[in-house]
């Protein structure tokens, strides 16, 4: 009688190829100053969901970004480096350039500014 298969969709990549995959992406990543996941995914003829879906590539994916990351950031302090593309790829990792601010009230200031509010916008009060 045939194994029954232990369900769900089988993997793409067997343990030598995730081998191969691993060893070729330490090596761009030493290579790169500015490693591009895309790039090394393009260039190595696998899918970037493909190398985010397999958590045996999590941790090189994780160095990638941080290496990727260091490095624009170091750029962006060079005056002669072209900042906007800088900027475009620090905000897809999740830089913003934005100042924001959360405001949080207690329940007796949220009750007098409701009180305020009411008064001044109160439909006898607009004409």
């Amino acid at each position: 009688m045939k194994d029954k298969h232990p369900g769900g969709r089988p993997r793409k990549f067997n343990e030598k190829q995730i081998k191969e995959i691993q060893d070729k992406l330490e090596r761009y990543i030493e290579e790169n100053n500015i490693p591009i996941i895309v790039e090394f995914a393009y260039k190595n003829n696998v899918s970037r969901d493909d190398l985010y879906d397999y958590k045996e590539f999590s941790t090189l994916l994780k160095k990638c970004i941080a290496k990727k990351e260091a490095n624009l950031e170091r750029l962006s302090l060079n005056r002669e480096t072209f900042t906007p593309g800088i900027i475009f790829s620090l905000k897809q990792l999740g830089w913003s350039d934005k100042k924001e601010v959360a405001i949080t009230t207690d329940d007796e200031t949220k009750r007098k500014l409701e009180e305020i509010f009411n008064d001044r916008y109160s439909k006898k009060n607009i004409k």
